[in-house]
Protein backbone atom coordinates (compact mmCIF):
# COMPACT_ATOMS: atom_id res chain seq x y z
CA UNK A 1 0.00 0.00 0.00
CA UNK A 2 1.48 3.46 -1.07
CA UNK A 3 0.59 6.22 1.27
CA UNK A 4 0.29 9.78 -0.58
CA UNK A 5 2.82 12.22 0.96
CA UNK A 6 0.71 15.23 2.79
CA UNK A 7 0.94 18.84 1.47
CA UNK A 8 2.87 19.77 4.82
CA UNK A 9 5.54 16.86 3.97
CA UNK A 10 6.13 18.35 0.63
CA UNK A 11 6.57 21.38 1.69
CA UNK A 12 9.42 20.15 4.10
CA UNK A 13 11.11 18.38 1.39
CA UNK A 14 11.14 21.27 -0.47
CA UNK A 15 12.58 23.04 2.34
CA UNK A 16 15.42 20.59 2.38
CA UNK A 17 16.21 20.23 -0.99
CA UNK A 18 16.51 23.70 -1.49
CA UNK A 19 18.67 24.31 1.69
CA UNK A 20 21.20 21.19 0.30
CA UNK A 21 21.11 23.30 -2.77
CA UNK A 22 21.87 26.49 -1.70
CA UNK A 23 24.54 25.06 0.87
CA UNK A 24 25.95 22.95 -2.29
CA UNK A 25 26.28 26.61 -4.10
CA UNK A 26 27.68 28.22 -1.55
CA UNK A 27 30.58 25.64 -1.32
CA UNK A 28 31.25 26.34 -5.00
CA UNK A 29 31.52 29.62 -4.31
CA UNK A 30 33.68 29.16 -1.13
CA UNK A 31 35.93 27.25 -3.35
CA UNK A 32 36.81 29.75 -6.24
CA UNK A 33 37.61 32.30 -3.23
CA UNK A 34 41.40 32.54 -2.65
CA UNK A 35 42.65 33.41 1.14
CA UNK A 36 45.84 35.32 0.37
CA UNK A 37 48.19 36.85 2.77
CA UNK A 38 48.91 40.30 2.34
CA UNK A 39 51.15 42.68 4.29
CA UNK A 40 50.11 45.52 6.31
CA UNK A 41 49.04 48.86 5.11
CA UNK A 42 51.72 50.19 2.11
CA UNK A 43 49.89 52.76 0.21
CA UNK A 44 50.11 53.13 -2.52
CA UNK A 45 50.38 49.57 -3.03
CA UNK A 46 48.47 48.14 0.00
CA UNK A 47 45.20 50.09 1.49
CA UNK A 48 44.03 47.43 4.37
CA UNK A 49 41.17 50.12 5.29
CA UNK A 50 39.03 49.72 2.06
CA UNK A 51 41.07 46.83 0.26
CA UNK A 52 42.66 49.22 -2.43
CA UNK A 53 46.35 49.80 -3.78
CA UNK A 54 48.56 49.25 -6.67
CA UNK A 55 49.39 45.36 -5.78
CA UNK A 56 46.11 44.84 -4.42
CA UNK A 57 44.21 45.68 -7.25
CA UNK A 58 47.30 44.41 -9.70
CA UNK A 59 46.50 40.56 -7.73
CA UNK A 60 42.51 41.22 -7.36
CA UNK A 61 42.53 41.37 -11.20
CA UNK A 62 45.23 38.33 -12.14
CA UNK A 63 43.34 35.87 -9.91
CA UNK A 64 39.71 37.21 -11.81
CA UNK A 65 41.29 35.92 -15.01
CA UNK A 66 42.06 32.50 -13.25
CA UNK A 67 38.73 32.19 -12.25
CA UNK A 68 38.69 33.02 -8.42
CA UNK A 69 37.50 35.94 -6.20
CA UNK A 70 40.48 37.53 -4.17
CA UNK A 71 40.24 37.91 -0.66
CA UNK A 72 43.23 39.63 1.24
CA UNK A 73 43.80 38.58 4.61
CA UNK A 74 46.24 41.12 6.46
CA UNK A 75 48.88 40.46 8.75
CA UNK A 76 52.73 41.17 9.87
CA UNK A 77 54.80 40.93 6.52
CA UNK A 78 56.94 38.36 8.33
CA UNK A 79 54.32 35.98 8.90
CA UNK A 80 53.16 35.17 5.47
CA UNK A 81 54.76 32.50 4.77
CA UNK A 82 54.59 30.43 8.10
CA UNK A 83 50.53 30.88 7.28
CA UNK A 84 50.70 29.82 3.83
CA UNK A 85 53.45 26.80 5.04
CA UNK A 86 50.81 25.79 7.61
CA UNK A 87 47.90 26.29 5.01
CA UNK A 88 45.65 28.85 6.95
CA UNK A 89 45.78 31.01 3.38
CA UNK A 90 46.00 29.91 0.03
CA UNK A 91 48.74 32.12 -0.94
CA UNK A 92 51.24 35.27 -0.25
CA UNK A 93 52.05 38.25 -1.76
CA UNK A 94 55.24 40.02 -2.21
CA UNK A 95 57.34 37.13 -1.43
CA UNK A 96 60.81 36.32 -2.83
CA UNK A 97 63.64 32.96 -2.68
CA UNK A 98 65.20 34.20 0.09
CA UNK A 99 61.87 34.73 2.81
CA UNK A 100 60.38 31.19 0.71
CA UNK A 101 60.22 27.81 2.20
CA UNK A 102 61.23 24.28 -0.46
CA UNK A 103 57.94 23.98 0.33
CA UNK A 104 56.48 27.78 -1.14
CA UNK A 105 55.92 27.63 -4.74
CA UNK A 106 57.24 30.62 -6.29
CA UNK A 107 55.42 32.51 -9.53
CA UNK A 108 57.17 34.96 -11.80
CA UNK A 109 57.90 38.09 -10.92
CA UNK A 110 54.38 40.38 -11.10
CA UNK A 111 56.03 43.41 -9.02
CA UNK A 112 58.66 45.57 -8.27
CA UNK A 113 59.48 47.61 -5.16
CA UNK A 114 62.07 50.25 -5.37
CA UNK A 115 63.96 50.45 -1.83
CA UNK A 116 66.14 53.28 -1.20
CA UNK A 117 67.75 55.03 1.90
CA UNK A 118 66.05 58.56 3.03
CA UNK A 119 67.50 60.56 5.64
CA UNK A 120 66.59 64.77 6.20
CA UNK A 121 68.01 67.39 4.36
CA UNK A 122 69.00 69.36 7.38
CA UNK A 123 71.04 66.38 8.65
CA UNK A 124 73.49 66.66 5.61
CA UNK A 125 74.06 63.13 5.39
CA UNK A 126 76.14 61.05 2.14
CA UNK A 127 75.06 57.49 1.27
CA UNK A 128 76.36 56.32 -1.69
CA UNK A 129 76.14 52.57 -0.84
CA UNK A 130 74.89 50.13 1.39
CA UNK A 131 78.10 49.43 3.60
CA UNK A 132 77.76 53.74 4.26
CA UNK A 133 74.70 52.51 6.30
CA UNK A 134 76.62 51.37 9.00
CA UNK A 135 77.36 54.73 11.00
CA UNK A 136 73.86 55.16 10.91
CA UNK A 137 70.77 54.61 13.12
CA UNK A 138 68.24 52.63 10.92
CA UNK A 139 64.34 51.95 10.48
CA UNK A 140 63.82 49.81 7.86
CA UNK A 141 61.06 47.52 6.60
CA UNK A 142 60.77 43.96 7.78
CA UNK A 143 62.73 41.37 6.04
CA UNK A 144 64.73 43.88 4.45
CA UNK A 145 68.25 42.51 5.74
CA UNK A 146 67.18 39.52 3.82
CA UNK A 147 66.14 41.21 0.68
CA UNK A 148 68.55 43.92 -0.04
CA UNK A 149 72.08 42.06 -0.45
CA UNK A 150 74.86 41.17 1.76
CA UNK A 151 76.37 45.03 1.75
CA UNK A 152 73.53 45.72 3.33
CA UNK A 153 73.18 43.14 5.71
CA UNK A 154 76.45 43.68 7.19
CA UNK A 155 75.92 47.54 7.71
CA UNK A 156 73.07 46.98 9.74
CA UNK A 157 74.71 44.73 11.94
CA UNK A 158 77.51 46.92 12.55
CA UNK A 159 74.42 50.06 12.96
CA UNK A 160 74.46 51.58 16.35
CA UNK A 161 70.77 50.97 15.83
CA UNK A 162 69.10 48.67 13.68
CA UNK A 163 65.70 48.18 13.88
CA UNK A 164 63.24 46.28 10.98
CA UNK A 165 59.39 47.38 11.63
CA UNK A 166 56.16 45.70 10.31
CA UNK A 167 54.28 49.45 10.82
CA UNK A 168 56.04 51.52 7.81
CA UNK A 169 53.75 54.72 9.34
CA UNK A 170 56.40 54.15 12.32
CA UNK A 171 59.50 54.19 10.20
CA UNK A 172 58.78 57.86 9.07
CA UNK A 173 58.06 59.05 12.42
CA UNK A 174 60.97 57.55 13.97
CA UNK A 175 63.12 59.71 10.90
CA UNK A 176 60.64 62.60 11.45
CA UNK A 177 61.13 62.96 14.87
CA UNK A 178 65.04 62.39 14.53
CA UNK A 179 65.03 59.13 16.62
CA UNK A 180 66.91 57.62 13.76
CA UNK A 181 69.48 59.14 11.28
CA UNK A 182 67.96 56.95 7.81
CA UNK A 183 65.50 54.76 7.00
CA UNK A 184 65.02 52.29 4.40
CA UNK A 185 62.05 51.62 2.43
CA UNK A 186 59.99 51.90 -1.14
CA UNK A 187 60.18 55.12 -2.41
CA UNK A 188 56.27 55.42 -3.11
CA UNK A 189 55.74 54.66 0.36
CA UNK A 190 57.62 57.15 1.89
CA UNK A 191 56.06 59.80 -0.25
CA UNK A 192 52.81 58.90 0.23
CA UNK A 193 52.93 58.79 4.27
CA UNK A 194 54.50 61.79 4.07
CA UNK A 195 52.19 63.20 2.79
CA UNK A 196 49.73 62.17 5.13
CA UNK A 197 51.53 62.72 8.35
CA UNK A 198 52.82 66.34 7.73
CA UNK A 199 51.25 69.49 5.88
CA UNK A 200 52.50 70.49 2.32
CA UNK A 201 53.72 74.33 3.95
CA UNK A 202 55.85 72.58 7.17
CA UNK A 203 56.67 69.02 5.40
CA UNK A 204 60.44 68.53 6.54
CA UNK A 205 62.87 68.22 3.02
CA UNK A 206 64.23 64.55 2.86
CA UNK A 207 67.37 63.45 0.50
CA UNK A 208 66.72 60.17 -1.62
CA UNK A 209 69.49 57.82 -1.08
CA UNK A 210 69.30 55.45 -4.44
CA UNK A 211 71.82 52.75 -3.24
CA UNK A 212 69.53 50.00 -4.37
CA UNK A 213 68.38 48.14 -7.70
CA UNK A 214 64.22 47.44 -7.49
CA UNK A 215 63.71 44.97 -5.73
CA UNK A 216 60.82 42.23 -7.65
CA UNK A 217 58.31 39.90 -6.13
CA UNK A 218 56.51 37.13 -6.70
CA UNK A 219 53.34 35.41 -5.19
CA UNK A 220 54.14 32.47 -3.20
CA UNK A 221 51.39 29.18 -3.61
CA UNK A 222 51.76 25.54 -2.50
CA UNK A 223 50.15 23.82 -5.20
CA UNK A 224 52.16 24.29 -8.22
CA UNK A 225 48.60 24.33 -10.47
CA UNK A 226 47.98 27.20 -9.01
CA UNK A 227 51.30 28.90 -9.35
CA UNK A 228 51.12 27.98 -12.98
CA UNK A 229 47.73 29.27 -13.65
CA UNK A 230 48.62 32.31 -11.85
CA UNK A 231 51.93 32.86 -14.53
CA UNK A 232 49.57 32.24 -17.61
CA UNK A 233 46.95 35.19 -16.18
CA UNK A 234 50.13 37.52 -14.79
CA UNK A 235 51.77 37.12 -18.55
CA UNK A 236 48.52 38.03 -20.22
CA UNK A 237 47.39 40.52 -17.86
CA UNK A 238 50.84 42.52 -17.83
CA UNK A 239 50.57 42.73 -22.06
CA UNK A 240 46.72 44.02 -21.30
CA UNK A 241 45.66 47.90 -21.56
CA UNK A 242 44.00 47.43 -18.45
CA UNK A 243 47.50 47.04 -17.00
CA UNK A 244 48.80 49.80 -18.72
CA UNK A 245 46.04 52.05 -17.17
CA UNK A 246 46.46 50.67 -13.34
CA UNK A 247 50.13 51.86 -13.58
CA UNK A 248 48.55 55.34 -14.72
CA UNK A 249 46.36 55.20 -11.89
CA UNK A 250 48.71 54.79 -8.89
CA UNK A 251 51.62 56.63 -10.88
CA UNK A 252 54.12 53.82 -9.36
CA UNK A 253 57.86 55.26 -10.17
CA UNK A 254 56.45 58.32 -11.36
CA UNK A 255 55.57 60.09 -8.04
CA UNK A 256 58.34 63.10 -8.11
CA UNK A 257 57.63 64.55 -4.60
CA UNK A 258 58.86 68.04 -4.86
CA UNK A 259 60.35 67.98 -1.22
CA UNK A 260 62.67 64.84 -2.67
CA UNK A 261 66.16 64.25 -4.82
CA UNK A 262 65.25 61.84 -7.05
Amino acid sequence: MSIKPTPLQFALWGIILTTLFCSKVRARQDERTIEVAVGWSKPPYVNSTDNSGFELDLARKIFARMGYKFKPIYVPYGRSVGLLVRGRVDAALTLTKNLATDQVQLTDNYIQYQNVAISLRSQNVTIERPKDLNHFAIAAYQTASKNLGAEYALATKQAPLYVELPDQKKQVAMLLNGHVSVVVMDVNIFNDLQATMEPKASRKAVTIHNIFAPNSYQVGFLKSNLKNQFNHALKDYLESQDHAQLVKKYQIFNKRAEFSDL
